[in-house]
């Protein structure tokens, strides 16, 4: 049936192909020997036929079989242990749609005669050499075997063939078809009619613009019909089967254990939140009665320095420390770098400071002055020590005026 080299290591189609089995192939037809190692047994494809199925096109791996698993079901009214389903799936593309179809009792049949030392087991038209934009035909022993293209086939009836070359030519037309041994009259004139050219040798081909085609050259071997799909996955799941318990008792551990930190981070931020709410109610109770408390540590600070002068009962009785105090807010808020401090009296003290240029200079003065501070501006210049300015400020507590 099927034009095959007789080396098995050869995949490209000979000079002058013959529709006979080759050695390469044993049909599996109750009177070939059991197929030898690098053989592959060929079952009727007319058993074996190709369906096409709508499946959406965002399914994948095993939720896709279930899906045409139903939908076969649906199409031919049988149950899922009567009918083997399996995809149709050459180079392990994922958007598959078509799906191979066999009785499961012959499948068990097939099986036991094929034997465990053949190379595959595969419908007999997938035997036929196949390329792109190019039909294979030939004549077998119950009627006709058909390649069209390297992603469909099928073996039938010379009349139901003749009804399936019809029905394929409406929905696309190859460039070529390539008829192997007898003539096919019926098939050929349906093909002529449509102006597809027919070839019958490899050297007509190849003035028609198709590649030469190859046995066994698409990724048939993928499709061996001995590997039940059922069975790799009912031994994929026993594999998996001991882990489900430590999996699942792990997930349930990861689970309670980001739950219970949820509890803490909850109860942290409570606290917190609680402690906040405390220490500005203190803070307006007790330094800041009047206004809004912006900067607890600020002004904190501010209202103690008040409280201080108001115990000496006199402005001018602050002392140096008290001065330092005020003035170390303020060099703070300023981002300025303390260089020296020095008490020059009970009433005054001299900083030293660095700042980035004259300008921050003048703005740390004024700031001493909004905090109530006299400010003398003993000397400014450029530091010998780094970058930036050196300032040096003599501060007292400023006079009140009545």
């Amino acid at each position: 049936m099927s034009c095959a080299p007789t080396h098995p290591k050869d995949r490209s189609m000979s000079s002058s192909p013959d529709h006979n089995f080759g050695a390469q192939f044993v049909p599996l037809d109750g009177h070939a020997p059991t197929p030898k190692r690098r053989q592959v047994a060929l079952v009727p494809g007319a058993q074996v036929p190709v369906l096409t199925l709508e499946l959406p096109s965002g399914l994948r791996g095993q939720a896709r079989e279930q899906v045409a698993r139903r939908q076969l079901q649906d199409r031919v009214g049988l149950g899922s242990e009567a009918v083997e389903m399996r995809p149709f799936q050459l180079n392990r593309a994922q958007g598959w749609t078509k799906v191979l179809v066999a009785d499961a009792t012959r499948m068990i049949d097939w099986r036991k005669d094929a034997g465990r030392n053949c190379r595959a087991m595969l419908p007999d038209y997938l035997a036929l050499p196949a390329g792109e934009g190019l039909w294979t035909l030939t004549k077998t022993q119950t009627g006709v075997a058909m390649r069209l293209g390297p992603e469909d086939g099928f073996s039938a009836r010379s009349d139901v063939a003749a009804a399936l070359v019809t029905d394929a030519l409406a929905d696309a037309k190859p460039r070529a078809a390539l008829r192997l041994g007898d003539p096919l009259d019926q098939i050929e004139a349906l093909l002529k009619e449509q102006g597809v050219p027919i070839a019958t040798s490899l050297d007509e081909l190849r003035g028609l613009d198709v590649e030469p085609p190859k046995v066994l050259g698409h990724g048939e071997l993928s499709l061996d019909l001995r590997r039940d799909p059922q069975m790799a996955r009912t031994r994929m799941r026993r594999q998996v089967l001991p882990w489900r318990w430590p999996l699942l008792l792990g997930a349930i551990a990861a689970g309670l254990w980001g739950y219970a930190q949820n509890l803490e981070t909850s109860r942290i931020t409570d606290a917190t939140r609680l402690i906040r709410v405390d220490t500005q109610q203190l803070v307006k109770t007790h330094f800041v009665t009047s206004g809004p408390v912006l900067d607890v540590r600020t002004q904190v600070s501010r209202a103690l320095v008040d409280q201080r002068r108001a115990a000496a009962g006199e402005q001018s009785q602050t002392s140096s420390l008290d001065l330092l105090a005020r003035a170390s807010d303020v060099i703070a808020l300023e981002g300025a770098t303390p260089r020296q401090f020095s008490a020059t009296s009970n009433d005054e003290i001299t900083v030293v400071l660095r700042l980035d240029d004259f300008a921050a200079a003048d703005r740390i003065a004024n700031a001493f002055v909004a905090d109530g501070l006299a400010v003398e501006v003993v000397e400014s210049r450029v530091s010998d020590t780094g970058s930036g300015v050196r300032t040096e400020l003599r501060l007292r507590t400023a006079e009140v005026t009545e």
